[in-house]
């Protein structure tokens, strides 16, 4: 990808909107056919050239969700957490697939939304200075000729794009994959929240595990989190 004519001398990025509503893609399929509301909360890149992404699911079923995800090549999921109102589920995602994140990672667009309601795929992603964002739109664009443009606007950061990076990718090799499901499932489910909207016991129910190792993991990890944060080893 050719560097920039957009590239300014100080941090600013380019935040592109996008909407799709093509249901040839799983994305736009996954709420037209299950009629669901997907949030995304966070994407974890994989060495293997995989991506782990976890979405709230809400207005749909467990095994609504993993039957649809069954019918696609390269596309696995797995229930993290079902409680009354929303799922977290885990999906992982790998192969030449119709899926928008390898396509925006590909052109060096960082994906920061992708939601999907009512047939309709929302997508937001962070271009940065290195990249032409006229270039990655038009490489999105050639992927996904149905693809709609919302806004296309400058960001300005205080701190690098890439150091913020760099330090969450930190953090996460530090965790384990059990330590890092449950300091997620913690966060999103309000856990964190004063007065929490969960309890530890009924998040430990949900893992299906019980409340002293769920204690265990969430220690471990918050331990491993802060020390980072206040640089102690």
């Amino acid at each position: 990808m050719a560097s920039s004519e957009e590239t300014t001398p100080d941090d600013s990025i380019v935040e592109v909107e996008f909407k799709v509503s093509d249901r040839r893609y799983p994305l736009v399929a996954l709420s037209a056919e299950t009629g669901c509301d997907a949030e995304l909360l966070q994407i974890l890149p994989r060495s293997d050239g995989a991506y782990t992404v976890f979405h709230r699911i809400s207005s749909a079923s467990s095994e609504q969700i993993l039957e649809f995800a069954s019918k696609y090549d390269g596309f696995r999921a797995r229930v993290v957490s079902s409680g009354e109102k929303n799922l977290i589920v885990e999906f992982r995602i790998h192969g030449d697939g119709e899926f928008f994140i390898i396509s925006l990672t590909d052109a060096g667009a960082i994906p920061t939304q992708l939601g999907s309601t009512n047939g309709v795929a929302h997508i937001a992603a962070e271009i940065p200075p290195i990249y032409s964002a006229s270039d990655v739109i038009s490489h999105f664009r050639e992927r996904y000729p149905s693809m709609e443009i919302l806004a296309r606007r400058k960001k300005k950061y205080s701190a690098s794009l890439f150091q913020r990076r760099e330090f969450y990718n930190t953090i996460v090799r530090e965790l384990t994959p059990r330590q890092h499901e449950v300091v997620l499932l913690a966060y999103t489910n309000g856990y964190y929240d004063w007065p929490r909207e969960q309890t530890g016991e009924e998040l430990a129910a949900e893992l299906g595990v019980s409340y002293s190792t769920f204690s265990e993991h969430l220690r471990k990890a918050e331990q491993k989190i802060l020390s980072k944060v206040f640089g102690i080893e």
